[in-house]
């Protein structure tokens, strides 16, 4: 201990040993000098640990804890014999405390002092040090260093309030939280209606109290400056960048009356303004967009307008009715000014990076019988009369001037909205569909229903049908079969309805190697097998060899088992309500003379035997008052006879009657009620119109077998046939029997199908045109037959043990052969596979007595996966195109899995409608368009968090499943992030420290609070992925663009995880969704994390992209290095590949995600013909699924002359002057080069860029 210390005027304290000993005076953080006192601890530690109940569920400190910590703390403070003691010091001896003595992590947590050393301080003031390069939007300026100042503690305060689990995560490169310097304070991003401010007016405080507040704009001029102060008083309540929709819509009733040359001075005030307010958080611009059409979306045309105050439906008295049709003029010519505006530059001649356009492509602006000419011609006559403009211009003159600004600066972003999933911007997303005459398995009140998709969807609309646009949808409350993906169990699973839209074009027929078969449409996606899992594809990418899954047992073994049938509600349910009495438990047909039958009518053997032969020999018909059903049977056939009658007598109490025709015996019963019992439960009349009721679903299996064997044996089809093969060995004879099944009914055959998989017998399916003559006219005609047929040996041995019939196609000594159902793929082609020769253990759910010599190590895994499961796989056989007019059909939102089987039980995706509302409050989406009750459209997010997806390929190992289970955890994680965002956000609002988002103005109207401008239950909590190029190089060797397997697996995992995201989203009920993300800067620290980590270092030198040789010589000096990953989905951006095949690849993932993507064309130096550009723009729109592209040009500007040039420069070509700066887009902006990290520079350096040739 030092003594002698003269000390003045500090507390004098005094040891047991009688040694005097002064405390100086205590700097306080809050700018004070005080004397020292202990009980200034205790009182610290009593307030501050009750953070610790509120973050981390912990108990606070007690009083008596707290004083032996200030005790034990004033004891170490003064045997340091310091001469200076600042509140700092003193916080940081008792977190010292605090972790030695109690082993309290939570309590030191929220005691610890958040900050900065003054030296980095320092080097953030000139503009170095901590983040310096994190975005390239911030400004050169003081307010810059006071944001990263001021970052800098907050990131430091949400890490140690975070659960330490989830911190480390972020610190450690797991995973990446967007924005973190604001996690606790504010939201991430948000999308704005403009006709809420011009209803309410503007009030940029959210108050009221703390800024003017505006009433609803009058005038032009003041609408367009409300609309920049909106953007830049919601900066001070997001993080993230802030949007317009549908901007010339709403704005254009203001600019009702002006001339294009006033029109165009407005355009190019709101540009400039939003281009030079640097008052965006740091002093930086506002990150801003607005979606522009060429003219009023058809959506909008009939919807009245919201301006000045009002919402013109013609309601009250002095407010007529206005649409937004009307403006149709202002907002050609509005899109045509903020064309030439942006095309003339700044004063400098540089392009404007804010707001970004957001050209909308769409069918309705792009189709030439869409152009009201005549409206055109008017408008231009009165324009020229006026002598004030050229001419309202078309829809394609107006997309020309976006494509010449495209070419001379790379300035917009195109917003695709022809791809089906999409909507067609008529707010629905829907793109995976199936013919009308897709037969499809669901339960509904608890029953098993077999039938035409289109069928159902007319049931079910019977009670109300929404429809946006061109697609209609009805709600279901039903179940389907459905395929989980883990272990590829088939259950049924609750989905919301079915949707339907107008459909003209081809669709593919797949046929598989059994002959079963779907038809969709060519974007359609299925699930092809590889790599022991499934990947989603669509339909048109199917190649012949791919596998696809198939339901091998019926997933309706849960359902209630129908044991009897209630006459009166089936016959009620088939319309024959106003035809039948009820009479003392009895039911029949008005007038009868005859008994009828009794209301309970059990399901018995002989029942559905009868109904059995009913498929295969009978008919219905009436003429005038006569009913009867019939069946005849061959003269040779009297066994059936007699089975028929007893059948007849013991399952319906009817004596039949027996005729003897020439060529047939007919077992006859004359009774209406019949007739009307067999019509209602689906058993049709005719042969081409019978089919298998669905009771029979809803049976035991021994029952399912007795109806089998009404079917088949009546049909008495048992094949037996000598096929020659030729092999390489030469030629010899093969003996095949099989039991094969003939009808003119496609529905009777293709139920069959799915029927036999209730008794686990698996039949193939084939339709063929079959040669016939007409007995009368002797004319040779082409008849459709449908074929169900069961040829392997094990199948049939189980049918005839199950069915009772088909026994002589048994060979006693044939050798069990490998027939499709008895086939496992095992080679990623597709191609190859092995052969099950125990197939009978196969089907019965074992695996043990599999011949493991035919299988090779790969597949031995493959095979226990598949052998235990409800599905099997089969082989693409063929693809056929088939010309369609007509509706199209898919289920909507399958629970869980999005996932559905037809009847022939290949399974498929469904429509994941992500803005098809299918909720209860769907009632909002139209009360939002008509601006009801002030109710308008919001949209943004909370929270982004970015997986580090190549480092869990580095922790799989090349093992798919640890993969999937590593970014499955990582998703967790976000979640768990997620919840204690909206936990704290929830704090922030009670405080009231989001005003501008959650302000409700005074209703001019009613008086009353209107509407809250955002909806925070609304805002999603976006999971983005980045590096899933180098995640697929380093998991399967090579990258998405080397090989189609690569791509494959791309595909596949991002599938995964989206799937993930849905079931996390339902699980924990919060919107999430799945997302490119920016990154940034993100790309550049994931790779930097994983290079500095030991344990990823040599995993990561082999797959991160840029120059790794400067950034190993770099890494002790800097963290800013010129490495990355690369972005999202894309193809890496040095990939010496074509455009065309650059775009082939890129586009397959825009329907995966929710949003986020981007496509970036890169294009050379000099200026491109804008019709190429048009033409390579249109191509990309029409023929690909991308959601949003553009176009990016480097440019160089002389920091001495302004002289701007096209290209990255190393001095100016005019004075060459080598103080020049480089703008180019930076991820989703335009932004000068000297503001990137190194990592995104590198990656300037080694974009591959194409010139005109690959425009064409």
């Amino acid at each position: 201990m030092k003594r002698g210390l003269n000390i003045d005027n500090g507390t004098v304290q005094t040891t047991l040993d009688g040694i005097k000993l002064r405390f100086p005076k205590v700097r306080t953080s809050d700018g004070h000098m005080l004397e020292w006192d202990k009980e200034a601890i205790v009182k610290q530690l009593l307030r501050e640990t009750k953070l610790s109940q509120d973050f981390y569920d912990s108990s606070p400190i007690d009083e008596a804890t707290a004083r032996e910590i200030a005790e034990e703390a004033s004891k170490r403070i003064r045997v340091m014999g310091i001469s200076q003691l600042s509140g700092a010091l003193v916080r940081e001896v008792v977190n010292q405390i605090l972790l030695e003595e109690y082993h309290k992590q939570e309590w030191r947590n929220v005691c610890t002092r958040v900050g900065t050393p003054v030296y980095d301080a320092h080097l953030i003031d000139i503009g170095e040090g901590f983040e310096a390069k994190e975005n390239a939007n911030l400004q050169e300026n003081a307010e810059t260093s006071h944001k990263k100042k001021a970052d800098k503690i907050c990131k430091e305060q949400y890490l140690l309030l975070l659960p330490p689990e989830l911190s480390d995560a972020h610190l450690s490169g797991d995973l990446h939280i967007h924005d973190l310097e604001y996690f606790g304070t504010r939201g991430f991003c948000q999308d704005w209606d403009l006709r809420y401010f011009f209803y309410y007016g503007l009030m940029p405080d959210g108050s009221g109290t703390k800024a003017s507040v505006a009433g609803p704009a009058k005038k032009a001029e003041v609408a367009i400056l409300h609309a920049v102060k909106i953007l830049g008083s919601a900066q001070t309540n997001f993080a993230g960048g802030q949007g317009f929709f549908n901007f010339l819509t709403f704005i254009a009733p203001y600019l009702e009356g002006l001339s294009y040359e006033e029109i165009e001075q407005l355009m190019q005030m709101f540009v400039y303004e939003m281009t030079q307010m640097q008052v965006a958080r740091g002093g930086q611009l506002v990150f801003s967009s607005i979606q522009l059409t060429p003219g009023v979306p058809k959506i909008w045309k009939d919807k009245p307008v919201v301006y000045k105050g009002e919402v013109w439906n013609g309601e009250r008295e002095h407010v007529p009715f206005r649409s937004y049709s009307e403006f149709e003029r202002e907002v050609r010519l509005s899109f045509k000014a903020l064309m030439n505006v942006m095309l003339q530059g700044d004063y400098w001649g540089k392009p404007f990076n804010f707001p970004k356009p957001e050209i909308v492509i769409d069918r309705e602006f792009l189709d030439e019988n869409c152009e009201d000419t005549e409206f055109r011609l008017k408008n231009q006559d009165q324009d020229q009369d006026q002598d004030q403009d050229q001419g309202l211009p078309t829809y394609e003159e107006l997309y020309d001037l976006a494509f010449e600004l495209t070419a001379k600066y790379g300035t917009p972003y195109f917003d695709n909205n022809i791809p089906d999933y999409r909507g067609a911007d008529e707010g629905v997303s829907c793109y995976q569909c199936l013919a009308k005459d897709e037969l499809i398995p669901i339960i509904e009140d608890g029953n098993v229903k077999v039938d035409y998709i289109s069928s159902i969807f007319e049931k079910s609309a019977v009670d109300c049908v929404r429809a946006d646009g061109g697609v209609e949808f009805v709600e279901l409350n039903a179940m389907t079969p459905s395929m989980k993906f883990g272990d590829f169990s088939v259950r049924p699973r609750q989905f919301k309805g079915i949707m339907r839209k107008k459909y003209r074009g081809e669709l593919l027929n797949i046929i598989l190697e059994s002959g079963r078969r779907i038809t969709v449409t060519p974007d359609h996606p299925l699930f092809i097998y590889r790599s022991g899992g499934f990947e989603r594809i669509e339909a048109n990418r199917l190649t012949i060899g791919d596998y696809l899954p198939l339901m091998k047992h019926v997933a309706f073994v849960c359902m209630p088992t129908a044991r009897s049938i209630d006459l009166e509600d089936v016959l009620v349910a088939g319309g024959y309500s106003s035809e039948i009495t009820v009479e003392n438990g009895r039911v029949n047909v008005l007038h009868a003379k005859k008994e009828g039958f009794s209301k309970t009518l059990r399901v018995t053997p002989e029942l559905v035997r009868f109904l059995g032969y009913y498929l295969s020999k009978g008919c219905s018909d009436h003429s005038g008052c006569r009913y009867s059903v019939r069946l005849s049977f061959g003269k040779d056939e009297a066994d059936l006879i007699n089975d028929a009658k007893r059948c007849i007598s013991i399952g319906l109490g009817i004596d039949p009657i027996i005729s003897i025709e020439s060529t047939a015996v007919n077992v006859t019963i004359n009774s209406k009620l019949l007739y009307l019992l067999l019509d209602a439960l689906g058993c049709g009349h005719t042969a081409n119109d019978k089919s298998v009721p669905d009771l029979l679903f809803n049976v035991e299996p021994s029952l399912v077998g007795e109806y089998l064997y009404g079917v088949f044996a009546g049909d008495r089809d048992v094949d037996s046939r000598v096929n020659t093969v030729k092999n390489a060995y030469g030629k010899y004879k093969s003996h095949a029997n099989m039991i094969c099944l003939k009808l003119v009914s496609r529905s009777a055959v293709q139920k069959l199908v799915l029927l036999a998989q209730r008794i686990d017998v698996q039949m193939n399916y084939y339709e063929r045109l079959q040669k016939t003559t007409h007995p009368q006219t002797k004319e040779i005609y082409f008849l459709p037959t449908f074929i169900a047929s069961i040829s392997a040996q094990d199948q049939i041995q189980k049918f005839s043990d199950a069915v009772g019939y088909g026994s002589s196609a048994i060979r006693d000594r044939a050798m069990h052969t490998a027939g499709v159902f008895n086939r496992i793929p095992i080679k990623e082609s597709g191609l190859n596979y092995s052969n099950l020769t125990y197939a009978t253990q196969y089907h019965s759910g074992g695996y043990a007595w599999v011949n493991q010599s035919l299988i090779d190590t790969e597949g031995s895994h493959i095979v226990h996966n598949l052998v235990k499961s409800d599905i099997h796989l089969l082989r693409v056989k063929k693809i056929e195109e088939i010309g369609y007019d007509d509706y199209v059909y898919d289920l909507v939102d399958v629970e869980d899995t999005h996932n559905f089987c037809n009847a022939l039980g290949i399974i498929t995706g469904n429509c994941c409608a992500y803005n098809f509302k299918t909720s209860p409050d769907d009632a909002d989406f139209h009360d939002k368009m008509y601006f009801r009750n002030g109710k308008h459209f919001s949209m943004g997010g909370w929270q982004v968090i970015t997986l580090n997806c190549p480092r869990a390929a580095y922790i799989a190992g090349g093992d798919d499943n640890k993969l999937f289970a590593e970014l499955k955890r990582l998703m967790d994680c976000a979640v768990k992030i997620f919840k204690v965002k909206r936990r704290w956000m929830d704090q922030i609002i009670k405080s009231e420290r989001m005003p501008f988002a959650t302000q409700r103005p005074r209703d001019t109207q009613t008086g009353e609070k209107g509407s809250m401008a955002v909806y925070l239950d609304e805002l999603v909590y976006i999971i983005g992925v980045t590096g899933i190029n180098e995640m697929v190089q380093y998991h399967y060797g090579k990258q998405i663009h080397e090989e189609e397997g690569a791509l494959r697996f791309a595909i596949r995992a991002m599938t995964e995880m989206e799937q993930y995201v849905k079931e996390l989203s339902r699980r924990e009920n919060i919107p999430i969704s799945f997302s490119r993300t920016p990154a940034e800067t993100v790309v550049q620290r994931f790779a930097v994390a994983d290079i500095l980590q030991k344990e990823f270092r040599d995993k990561a030198l082999t797959v991160v992209k840029g120059d790794i040789e400067r950034a190993l010589t770099d890494i002790n000096k800097t963290r800013d290095l010129p490495i990355y990953y690369t972005n999202g989905t894309h193809v890496s951006q040095n990939a010496d590949i074509s455009l065309a095949d650059r775009i082939k690849i890129e586009h397959i993932f825009f329907p995966i995600v929710d949003g986020g993507n981007i496509m970036h064309i890169f294009l050379g130096e000099g200026y491109p013909d804008p019709r190429g550009i048009k033409s390579l723009a249109l191509k990309i729109a029409k023929d690909t699924q991308t959601g949003y592209f553009t176009f990016t040009k480097d440019m160089t500007v002389c920091m001495d002359c302004s002289h701007v040039t096209m290209g990255l420069k190393a001095e100016c070509e005019k004075c060459e002057s080598k103080k020049i700066d480089h703008i180019s887009r930076i991820t989703g902006y335009l932004q000068a080069v000297s503001g990137w990290n190194e990592g995104k520079k590198q990656e300037l350096l080694d974009r591959m860029r194409y010139g005109a040739d690959d425009l064409r």
